[in-house]
């Protein structure tokens, strides 16, 4: 999922006094964000990537868990950020498909964790079609924010 380039990071949380309040993020603000969501969006596709690794079924499960657990939180901070006028549409759709994915990955969880081999779980994952829409959805908000300038990724 080399699409999966944005998630908040601790730039974020540094960044929070520079024009959080209740006005909207500057063009060059709302960048910054997007880059440490990049950032922290790429730590996040590392682990799970490792956990497509695991030698049991059990430690793929919980790799998954854990990169379900942060889309969602990716998605809310997401929501929560005030970007320009021109980027509300795409931040909305990038929101969304942070909680898409993780929604895709935890309902495939239960199947998954019922396999035997983790080759049966990856073939049950690489299935999921929630999951390739999600993605779907990611690149396509991913694509709007470049061509708005916000980022250089897709």
């Amino acid at each position: 999922m080399r699409f999966r380039l944005l998630t908040i990071g601790l730039l974020c949380v540094l960044a929070a006094g520079c024009g959080g309040g209740s006005g909207r993020l500057s063009a060059a603000q709302y960048r910054a964000r997007l880059a440490a969501i990049g950032h922290e969006a790429n730590q996040a596709q590392r682990k799970v990537g490792q956990g497509l690794q695991a030698a049991t079924v059990a430690g793929l499960s919980a790799r998954l868990q854990a990169f379900a657990a942060a889309d969602d939180r990716l998605g809310t901070e997401i929501e929560a950020l005030k970007p320009p006028k021109d980027a509300e549409a795409a931040n909305a759709a990038l929101a969304k498909a942070e909680h898409d994915t993780a929604q895709a990955v935890r309902s495939a969880l239960p199947q998954i964790s019922s396999q035997k081999s983790v080759r049966k779980a990856l073939a049950l994952l690489t299935a999921n079609t929630a999951g390739r829409q999600a993605g779907m959805e990611l690149d396509a908000a991913l694509k709007r924010l470049k061509a708005l300038g916000y980022t250089a990724q897709s």
